[in-house]
């Protein structure tokens, strides 16, 4: 079964770093568990859920949909508790992506050559040309735009403009690794700053430090790491895939 056989051909340093970012977010659950008497396991299953999406995008494993699909409920609940209205509507989108992108990418998937198993399988990664990188900043300001729009005349979102950018270049980011371009990291460092940023400061709005903030925190964090690590590695699988064909 793919959801086992992808957890094959990681690096000593893939592990190390992947293992880092889970013994982390079960750290936090630990210590606001021990802290506060109570246990919100969503956090916990959101944090974890959305770093094993993240691990296995970067990998170009398709298992990524698998995890994905539990974090955008979870991660979603958690959104709309906290009023962030735009990541709410964006994780509504993001499950239909689930689907759509598993339908992109089995017609678009080669065995990884790190591993003697040729059934487990990675992405073949593509690149934006000019003409694409004009195309995608153009849609990006035009959903921006209309997020922000929304958001303000229609909702009491907390940060409407903060949340707008989050939710626009993840809308873009998404249909970017659906369709299998590499550039999509780029979109998805943003965004996880962004989102790092939405977080702590919903925390000093709301005067204090809480368990679904920190972990939220910590997982865009663990989120920003391993998006730089994705373009590196969606590089080389196009790279590599470019070597093959001559």
């Amino acid at each position: 079964m793919f959801l086992v056989k992808d957890f094959k051909g990681f690096t000593t340093y893939e592990k190390a770093m992947f293992g880092l970012f889970l013994l982390v977010q079960i750290g936090i659950f630990i210590y606001f568990w021990l802290q506060e008497g109570d246990a919100d396991w969503l956090n916990i299953i959101a944090g974890i859920s959305g770093v094993l999406c993240v691990i296995m995008s970067a990998k170009g494993r398709l298992s990524t949909f698998f995890y994905g699909l539990i974090q955008v409920v979870s991660y979603g609940w958690i959104s709309y508790e906290h009023k962030y209205y735009g990541e709410v509507g964006l994780q509504v989108v993001f499950g239909i992506f689930q689907f759509v992108g598993l339908y992109f990418w089995l017609k678009n998937m080669h065995s990884d050559q790190l591993t003697d198993d040729p059934n487990v399988q990675e992405v073949e990664s593509r690149g934006l040309d000019t003409r694409g990188w004009l195309l995608t900043a153009g849609i990006t300001a035009m959903i921006y735009g209309a997020i922000v729009y929304i958001l303000t005349t229609k909702t009491d979102a907390k940060q409407p403009w903060i949340d707008g950018v989050a939710t626009s270049l993840s809308l873009v980011g998404q249909t970017l690794m659906t369709l299998r371009y590499k550039e999509q990291w780029f979109f998805w460092i943003v965004i996880n700053i962004v989102s790092i940023f939405l977080w702590a400061r919903g925390m000093f709005l709301n005067g204090g430090i809480d368990a679904a903030g920190i972990s939220m925190v910590t997982m865009w964090v663990a989120f920003l790491i391993n998006s730089v690590y994705g373009y590196y590695y969606w590089k080389k699988l196009q790279d590599v895939q470019a070597a093959d064909k001559y």
